[in-house]
């Protein structure tokens, strides 16, 4: 089976391929994409609240806030980071069933300062 091609050596799939490797790392240079921070690990806080924890599959503690104070009621909490926005800042949206909040967090290396309703919350640094 002869396959058919345009230029010697290359055939037309192989071309596709190249074309779109090129759009897509070409995409992705003018874009800026760039790789979603982490926010895994053992934060301490400057509210002198417990220790938090935010483990890679999304379960955490002692990060569910309420008007600025941190509220446990029992019960597993989960942690999830959305899309950064253009002001710099992430969503941090905290679930500790039936309670749900989303805050504010800008991440500077291992710090996260956490923000609700512009005002901030507490500072974290990574332990």
């Amino acid at each position: 089976m002869k396959l058919h091609t345009d230029m010697p050596g290359r055939t037309r799939t192989g071309r596709s391929v190249i074309a779109f490797v090129t759009t897509a790392l070409l995409t992705s240079a003018v874009t800026g994409c760039t790789a979603q921070p982490t926010i895994t690990g053992v934060w301490a806080a400057s509210d002198g609240s417990p220790t938090k924890t935010i483990n890679d599959d999304g379960s955490c503690t002692g990060m569910y806030y309420d008007h600025g104070r941190v509220l446990d009621i029992g019960g597993p909490e989960s942690c999830h980071l959305s899309q950064g926005q253009t002001n710099g800042l992430y969503d941090l949206v905290v679930q500790q069933p039936p309670n749900q909040e989303t805050l504010q967090v800008k991440l500077d290396g291992d710090t996260m300062t956490v923000y609700s309703g512009g005002t901030v919350v507490t500072a974290l640094t990574r332990q």
